[in-house]
């Protein structure tokens, strides 16, 4: 396997034991509380996703695109110090600007949450330190210890939260472990660059960083706000005593809905860190590789797992959540298609603007939000969970279609070229998806048990046709099992 490729399976890896930590987290979580309490629990982990994003959007991505490019300077030891400045400085406005809003009521939420926001403001401040450090970290192409860091953030905050939950705390327990687990990770990605010596050097603050990083902000930013704003919006717009309510029950959807998305963030660190190696992909010729391995990964990993969501959705909220909870079937359905989509415009933002184009996919996702905000408001009120979850559609839907003249003038591609790359990926790709969506159509659904074997084995099989259709026969005969393994994992992740 290639390099991108192997660092793509160690995120990924990480990404798989995060996943298992956060989803076993959430779900214990659901069997503690009430439907309301559940969804006061998502309310807070949206504000955090969302606020935590933002701090993670620019700086970050700057001084990963700025390490990779240049490695070790003066100047990027700089923009290094400046990025982490700024970047805290976002942080505590972040911090503060939460805080005023709840208090004036500019976020109506309710006196439940009066500990619950101050715990959201503080660790989306040790975020927004911890961030520019990790995006040293990408720049440096340290992948391993990244991976060790989200890993072990997972497991402080699960842990810690469990805990408190368990000896009272409720919501505010929950929230106390994501600060603990923040915390935790901030000192470890210290650890991790200490040999690099970030610190060394004159000057701690050069302000032609700031605007550098302002599309990188935009664009990243625009994804993270459009999978969070759905929840928002059904807790905000609901009518008068049903927010919290509604929240909990679209909080099940959505938690399995955004698996894609959370999926194409994790490999979006690697393939930015590669692509932003080409300061000019066109020049390089290395674009036509850079695009297609977003596209590769979406349809053989992301889209499978939207299926999956799309066709049985019943039989995976009846495998990880409580009977209550399975009146969401369709509105998961729509969310899944949403974040479809949404997958793989994270991708495709992320190769555009690590080559070079960044003010585009910024005025795009912004365009997209408001398009999301719009449908919101006009479909929430009367159609609940289904209007959150067809804005989440919208939106990405608006992001795709905003994004393609991109593509074609950033990589030079023709609708020929197009056409003939999408008939190639039906031609390999249409057994095992075929085979996918038989099963999940042809395999009885039932309780836990039931639905347990149906999704395992419409995955099962979907990777077994996958396999078969890019087969190829084991070059050592001594390790032909280990090598089938390498092999399926560098097809998964778009080798």
């Amino acid at each position: 396997m290639s390099k991108s490729t192997t660092h793509s399976a160690i995120i990924i890896t990480a990404f798989i034991v995060t996943s298992v930590i956060n989803y076993g987290f959430s779900v214990a979580l659901s069997w503690f509380f009430s439907p309301a309490q559940f969804g006061m629990l998502g309310v807070a982990q949206s504000l955090l996703l969302t606020l935590g994003l933002t701090v993670g959007s620019g700086f970050a991505w700057l001084i990963a695109h700025e390490v990779a490019t240049s490695g070790v300077t003066d100047e990027t030891l700089r923009n290094f110090r400046t990025a982490l400045v700024a970047n805290c400085i976002l942080g505590f406005m972040l911090m503060l600007g939460l805080w005023f809003a709840y208090l004036s009521k500019l976020l109506p939420l309710g006196s439940e949450y009066h500990l619950v926001i101050p715990l959201v403001g503080l660790a989306t401040l040790l975020l927004a330190f911890r961030a520019v450090l990790n995006g040293a970290m990408r720049g440096l192409y340290q992948f391993g210890p990244l991976s060790v860091n989200l890993v072990g953030e997972a497991i402080a905050k699960a842990a810690i939260g469990l805990i408190l939950v368990k000896a009272g705390f409720g919501v505010a327990g929950v929230m106390i472990g994501f600060v603990c687990g923040a915390g935790a990770g901030l000192l470890h990605s210290l650890w991790i660059i200490r040999p690099s010596k970030f610190w060394r050097g004159k000057g701690w603050f050069d302000i032609k960083v700031v605007p550098a990083a302002l599309p990188l902000f935009l664009g990243m930013l625009g994804p993270a706000l459009m999978m969070n704003l759905d929840l928002l919006g059904l807790r905000i717009l609901a009518p008068a005593g049903q927010g919290n309510e509604l929240a909990g029950h679209y909080q099940a959807a959505v938690i399995l809905a955004r698996t894609p998305i959370f999926i194409a963030q994790s490999l979006i660190l690697v393939m930015f860190s590669y692509a932003a190696k080409k300061d000019n992909l066109r020049e390089s010729h290395e674009a036509p590789g850079y695009i297609g391995a977003p596209l590769r990964v979406w349809t053989r990993l992301l889209l499978p797992i939207s299926l999956v969501l799309i066709l049985a959705p019943k039989a995976a909220l009846t495998l990880f959540f409580p009977d209550q909870y399975l009146q969401v079937a369709s509105t998961l359905r729509i969310a899944a298609a949403g974040a479809a989509l949404l997958s793989l415009a994270t991708l495709l933002i992320g190769v555009i603007q690590a080559g070079g184009d960044r003010q585009r996919p910024a005025l795009i996702t912004g365009i997209a939000v408001i398009v999301q905000i719009v449908v919101l408001v006009m479909l929430l009120p009367r159609w609940g969970t289904i209007g959150a979850a067809l804005s989440l559609l919208a939106a990405g839907l608006v992001t795709l279609i905003g994004l393609s003249p991109a593509i074609f003038a950033q990589y030079d591609f023709s609708f020929h070229k197009l056409r003939d790359l999408i008939l190639r990926r039906f031609y390999r790709m249409g057994l095992p998806l075929s085979f996918l969506g038989i099963l999940l159509f042809k395999l009885p659904e039932g309780e836990r048990t039931a639905a347990a074997v149906k999704l395992g084995l419409a995955g099962i099989g979907y990777c077994l046709a996958l396999l078969s259709t890019y087969w190829r026969r084991p070059v050592d005969s001594n390790f032909p099992i280990r090598q089938q393994i390498v092999q399926f994992v560098n097809v998964l992740l778009g080798g």
